[in-house]
């Protein structure tokens, strides 16, 4: 078969997505480790006509090969996730991958995102071609693992579920502790009611973004700086209070802002599972132009009058002493309170 240009999904690609898809390499981690990759289900009813469930996939062929690639999107937001590639990159391969992700970049801007990111393993080789498309690492990241184990139980419950009045306060934790070039490329998740909150003195210290699946549960932690003493008791608290935590793989994660995370998640059974970055892609380009500005200070040669471009309309006056077709060029020269007296001679008497 040809080679062919990146293009949306039809009812006949669905062998080769059928094919394809148990080597598929995912990108959003945690979608992946809670409800696993439904790539073929999502493949399935986006190539039906005007469906549009947010899970756009774009299939490009070259020869025998055939190349998948899967983002998620909801319309209106700014973010676009790249799901997964598949089958998996391998060393050869990385200009036909460059395209396809080129393409998903442009088709996710037509559908109103802003941005597109994925996590890669740096030692991977699709990292070059995300490189070679344009995306940038805007932050590192370590996924923390704790396997299935019974809970220890704590003395103290330190956290409490999260509650409608918390939105406010958890926006402005995730502004004040999270970098602001970080904070467009991963926003806080969206489902609500579905965290939990560490106060102390009154105040939101902590908030956890828990997401919870068939496969495992995944935490975003979200710490003030000056609680990190706490953290393994917020961490113990927060397996607690999940029922499902002793059954179910539990994943956090430690950003690099966060390294100083990593040794407390070690004191609560956790350990270091997946290096990766997190690579951004913008759909949009700033573009910068300067129109000129007549100023008339500035440019002499370009007079510009004073009233409106036509002709002055003309006012009649009354016939009488003050009607300058009758008093001549001389009323010109008359003061305002004064009036020459008739019969006298014209001297300072007359002119003061």
């Amino acid at each position: 078969m040809p080679k062919s240009d990146p293009r949306s999904l039809t009812p006949l690609d669905l062998p080769l997505v059928r094919r394809v898809m148990p080597q598929r390499l995912p990108l959003d981690m945690s979608a992946a480790l809670t409800r696993g990759i439904h790539g073929m289900e999502d493949a399935l009813l986006f190539s039906v006509p005007l469906a549009d469930l947010g899970a756009p996939t774009l299939v490009m062929r070259n020869g025998d090969s055939g190349y998948v690639g899967q983002f998620r999107h909801r319309a209106g937001d700014p973010v676009a996730h790249l799901a997964f590639l598949a089958p998996e990159p391998q060393e050869g391969d990385m200009y036909d991958w460059t395209r396809l992700l080129e393409a998903i970049a442009f088709e996710a801007g037509k559908r109103g995102a802003h941005l597109v990111n994925a996590e890669v393993a740096e030692d991977h080789p699709v990292f070059v071609s995300f490189r070679m498309a344009g995306f940038a690492v805007y932050s590192r990241q370590v996924i923390m693992r704790r396997h299935p184990a019974p809970v220890p139980a704590v003395a103290h419950n330190l956290l409490r579920p999260e509650a409608p009045h918390d939105t406010f306060a958890i926006s402005t934790l995730h502004a004040n502790t999270v970098p602001r070039l970080l904070q467009q490329a991963d926003p806080l998740p969206g489902a609500e009611g579905s965290g939990l909150v560490y106060e102390r003195d009154g105040h939101m210290a902590g908030y956890l973004a828990v997401t919870e699946g068939k496969s495992g549960i995944v935490i975003k932690p979200y710490f003030h700086p000056e609680v990190y003493e706490q953290a393994p008791a917020i961490i113990s608290s927060a397996l607690a209070v999940l029922p499902r935590a002793a059954h179910l793989p539990v994943y956090l994660y430690a950003r690099a802002y966060q390294d100083w995370l990593r040794g407390a998640l070690e004191q609560v059974e956790f350990e270091p599972w997946l290096h990766q970055a997190l690579m951004v892609k913008y759909t949009l380009v700033r573009v910068e132009r300067t129109e000129p500005v007549a100023l008339p200070g500035l440019e002499p040669n370009h007079l510009r009058p004073p009233v409106v471009d036509r002709p002055l309309p003309m006012h009649k006056r009354a016939a009488g002493r003050h009607n300058p077709n009758r008093a001549g060029w001389a009323t010109l020269w008359k003061r305002p309170s004064r009036r020459l007296r008739q019969h006298e001679p014209y001297g300072t008497s007359n002119n003061r």
